[in-house]
């Protein structure tokens, strides 16, 4: 669940898992820093780089697995951002599932990112954590407090809003930010 299913992410946390549980078991402990690494080896200077993108990645952390403790978020299909794009193709968001309905938004289609494990690993163990794959409006105590499994059907009122952002920051949207 770290690797979120990218081959590549896999290869290399469980390769340097490995080598700090060393002759031992890997433990979770072992995933989570080996996570951590990778995540910060590969994608972070990227993102660190990019002023907006790494404002962008901090709301959207703070919104989606601080506020709602959940791991991923609905974006609407069609909505073109240069600065989501970003994220992407640095492998920081991950596209989850295309084309799907949202309960409080009936004929929209949205899109579902799920952020990159490294982003919040070291929220893990602390009142912050993501108990959930998407907020539900449910209770805590309906939600898997670890890595949730990728639960499609349960996805009800995730819908990430990046006019909201763009307002908040002051950000001028960027040339691609709108709807097709």
């Amino acid at each position: 669940r770290a690797c979120e299913g990218v081959p590549r992410d896999v290869i290399h946390i469980l390769s340097h898992a490995a080598q700090r549980a060393g002759d031992e078991t890997i433990s979770v402990g072992n995933v989570r820093t080996a996570a951590q690494q990778w995540y910060q080896a590969s994608k972070d200077a990227a993102v660190s780089s990019h002023e907006k993108a790494k404002t962008l990645l901090t709301w959207i952390v703070d919104r989606v697995i601080k506020e709602r403790q959940t791991k991923a978020f609905l974006l609407e299909s069609g909505t073109r951002d240069a600065l989501v794009d970003f994220l992407y193709d640095e492998r920081v968001l991950h596209v989850l599932r295309k084309s799907m309905s949202a309960q409080d938004e009936p004929g929209k289609r949205f899109h579902v990112y799920g952020i990159d494990y490294g982003c919040y690993v070291d929220l893990i163990n602390t009142n912050r954590a993501p108990t959930g794959l998407l907020d539900l409006g449910t209770t805590t105590a309906d939600i898997s407090v670890t890595v949730p499994r990728t639960d499609f059907r349960s996805i009800r009122r995730c819908v990430l809003n990046l006019s909201d952002f763009y307002a908040q920051f002051a950000v001028a949207s960027s040339p691609r930010h709108e709807r097709i």
